[in-house]
């Protein structure tokens, strides 16, 4: 399994597909994009509470 990225990639993804979904002028590509965001939103979280908790980014997360 390859390296988990950090998460100032990870952010960095997040504002990538933001952005992207503001420019586009498809409404289901639009939609798409921010739901991936929303998942990588979503695995910061995850990740912060685990390290918060003792885990670290070794929580299988």
């Amino acid at each position: 399994m390859p390296p988990l990225k950090p998460p100032s990639e990870v952010r960095a993804e997040l504002s990538e597909l933001i952005a992207a979904a503001i420019a586009e002028t498809d409404d289901t590509r639009r939609q798409g994009l921010l739901v991936l965001a929303d998942h990588w939103s979503a695995i910061l979280r995850r990740r912060k509470a685990a390290e918060e908790e003792g885990g670290g980014m070794q929580a299988g997360i």
